[in-house]
């Protein structure tokens, strides 16, 4: 009996065919991967709360520094003071951030790149009666305040900026007031490659999130942002669901890095970031979620522990 042959016309069905399923199945590959990645960078964020937590513990409540940048010892940011109490580096880095884990091109001294930033968030002038004490700290961990500190120094603090770090009894809402979130050091370096110079970044504060010495790993909001015009801190924005920047700052998209209605949040995974709160719980969600509208709907802002 003769047998019939495999036509070039079957070949190509089943190429077509294999075709089609490969457009159908590859996106659902590449999701997949991406949820995995979320998964694994929200655990890393929760294990960075907790470790945040115990340093609190053992602080009488008090949260540790942001990021102090004034006696220059190497041990300056916030991942250092809790590094301790994760027993690992590897949760300070997430996979889908190119940099997280490198060696900073700065040098080894710069440490390797982390990808989580903490809610140093400053709000309006303060205080109250002679409003002569700078930018009040709103969130957890603040910035560079020594002097502030039990034992600082008078000679190390920023005096435009009031108060360096809270203590976790005057936070009102616990669980919903921001306390990290992912801020990759390839956004970071990517804005920096655009924007830095204008703004007079050409050192480790904006070429990545690097553990010493670098502010990367913080988010301070608009009073010591590159959209205030301070210089050389590199991006700094909180979300904000009104933001404009991207149309007088940016290069018109409303999601743009920085600039965009996310701020200095990396919303990787469609659009979506991971969030860790005060009280060691954690989530994804839209940027923008944390904050719709900072001038319209301060009660909504969760980067702000005193409202």
């Amino acid at each position: 009996m003769q047998r019939k042959a495999f036509t070039l016309i079957k070949l190509l069905v089943v190429i077509a065919i294999i075709a089609i399923l490969a457009a159908i199945l590859f996106p659902v590959f590449a999701q997949a991967k991406l949820a995995a990645k979320k998964t694994a960078a929200l655990s890393g964020n929760k294990q960075l709360a907790l470790a945040i937590i115990m340093y609190n513990n053992d602080s009488d409540g008090q949260f540790p520094l942001g990021f102090q940048g004034q006696s220059w010892t190497g041990n300056d940011l916030w991942a250092q003071r809790v590094q301790p109490y994760t027993k690992s580096i590897g949760v300070f880095e997430a996979s889908a951030d190119g940099q997280g884990g490198q060696v900073s091109s700065d040098g080894s001294w710069a440490g390797v790149g982390i990808s989580f930033a903490v809610n140093s968030y400053y709000g309006g002038w303060c205080c109250s009666p002679n409003w002569a004490s700078g930018f009040q700290l709103r969130g957890p961990m603040g910035v560079g305040d020594n002097a502030a500190l039990p034992g600082g120094n008078p000679d190390e603090g920023y005096g435009w900026l009031d108060g360096s770090t809270l203590n976790e009894s005057v936070i009102t809402q616990s669980a919903a007031t921001i306390l990290g979130t992912e801020k990759h050091g390839s956004d970071v370096h990517a804005w920096n490659a655009t924007y830095g110079a204008a703004n007079g970044c050409g050192s480790y504060n904006c070429t990545g999130n690097f553990s010493a010495f670098a502010m990367g790993g913080v988010i301070g909001g608009n009073p010591i942002d590159v959209t205030n015009g301070v210089k050389g801190w590199g991006p700094m924005a909180i979300p904000d669901g009104t933001s404009t920047y991207y149309k007088t700052q940016g290069n018109g998209n409303m999601l743009q890095y920085e600039y965009g209605i996310y701020g200095a949040v990396s919303a990787t995974y469609a659009n979506q970031s991971t969030f860790t709160f005060t009280d060691g719980h954690a989530k994804s969600m839209v940027p923008t979620a944390t904050d719709p509208s900072s001038v319209n709907q301060p009660a909504n802002n969760m980067w702000d522990g005193l409202r």
